[in-house]
This record gives structure tokens, C-alpha cells and sequence, in this order.
């Protein structure tokens, strides 16, 4: 019975991943959710409260997601960094639809959304300040300012594909094919980074742009 249980509460979470994804939050009821995921309205409430307690379960775990592979970010270490880079675009491939609905939500104030912008921050300030300590530039307010912008671009050019669903995949795209595209996209995302950053050149300063 404990099994059903766990299997009954993922499949909702699961039916209201896909819902919340395609048609948004604030247009998906409980009763849609209760309809396609075939269970009553009281099962949803017992397992999670209501709609709201569904959407905090999906930040949640991608949340918990986000903090554990931002950990592994060590911007003294290029060769873990580009590693831990590439686990972080593995994991936003794999969970494209939380990642939407993140993002789409996280502009409202939910305390439970703190830490992954939190973590963000943290990271943008590390970056910063292994950059500001790589370049010769004397004047560090402006390298200051600039390097927030960049970090900002690129932050935006990371997310943007996940927000606006632009690689979203027609459903008579094989497996094969979805897999290719999607591991393209980190290898590019990567490529990127490393001209964008100087590590090609084997420094980290940013300096073709800054």
C-alpha cells in the first residue's frame, strides 16, 4: 500500500509537471490536474494541499538540485569547473519543464525560491572576484560593473532556451535524435563559455568582451 501511495503522489506531481509546463501555472487547475493524472481532488489535497503545495514540491527538488551542482563549481579549478559546467547543462536538459516552471515563477516572492537565486548571486560574486583578481585592468569599478552585465548576459543566454521553450521538440523527433540535439547544445554552451571567458587561451579574464 506504501508503494501506491509513492507511486499515486509522482504520478500527480508528474501529470502537473507537464500541465504547469504547456498551459502555465496560473491557468492549470485542480480539477485539470485531477482529470489527466485520473484521481479525485481529494487525493491531490491529501498528498500535497492544493495546487500550490504541487509547485512548491517542483521547486523544491530542483532547487535542492541547482545548490548541490553549484557546489561543485570550483572557479580555482578550470578543469572541475568546465566538468561541474557541464553536469549543471545535463541537468537543465534533463528537467527542462521544472526549468520553465521556475523560472516562470520565480519573479513572485516565494521564500521557497530564496535559495536558488541565493546561489546565483553567490556564484556571480565568485566568478567576479576570480576575474577582477585575473585582469590588469586598473580601473576596477568600471571592470566591476561591466563584469555584472556580462555575468548577467550570460546567466540569461543559459536560461533563455528553458524559459521560452525555444528547443521545444516536435513529437516525431526519435529519442535518438532529441538525445544529439540536446548534448550539441551543452557542447556549444560550453565552446561559448570557454571563448567568451579567455579559457582558451588558458586564463580566465573575460577580456575579448571586457
Amino acid at each position: 500500500m506504501g508503494n501506491d501511495n509513492t507511486e499515486a503522489k509522482i504520478h500527480i506531481l508528474n501529470t502537473s509537471i507537464i500541465l504547469f509546463s504547456a498551459r502555465g501555472y496560473n491557468e492549470t487547475s485542480i480539477r485539470k490536474i485531477s482529470k489527466e493524472a485520473g484521481v479525485n481532488v481529494s487525493m491531490i489535497s491529501y498528498y500535497f494541499g492544493g495546487k500550490e503545495g504541487i509547485l512548491r514540491d517542483i521547486v523544491k527538488s530542483v532547487t535542492e538540485g541547482f545548490t548541490v551542482l553549484l557546489n561543485e563549481f570550483d572557479l580555482t579549478d578550470m578543469s572541475a569547473t568546465m566538468i561541474a559546467l557541464k553536469r549543471f547543462l545535463e541537468y537543465l536538459e534533463d528537467n527542462r519543464p521544472q526549468i520553465k516552471i521556475l523560472f516562470s515563477e520565480i519573479g513572485k516572492g516565494y521564500d521557497y525560491l530564496i535559495p536558488v537565486k541565493d546561489k546565483i548571486v553567490e556564484l556571480q560574486s565568485r566568478l567576479g572576484e576570480l576575474v577582477l583578481g585575473n585582469n590588469k585592468s586598473g580601473n576596477s569599478l568600471e571592470l566591476a560593473r561591466k563584469l555584472k552585465i556580462m555575468t548577467d548576459i550570460i546567466l540569461g543566454m543559459i536560461f533563455s532556451d528553458y524559459i521560452f521553450d525555444f528547443s521545444n521538440f516536435n513529437d516525431n523527433i526519435t529519442k535518438e535524435e532529441k538525445s544529439f540535439w540536446q548534448e550539441e547544445r551543452i557542447q556549444m554552451m560550453i565552446k561559448i563559455f570557454k571563448q567568451l571567458s579567455g579559457l582558451n587561451t588558458g586564463k580566465l579574464t573575460f577580456e575579448p568582451i571586457l
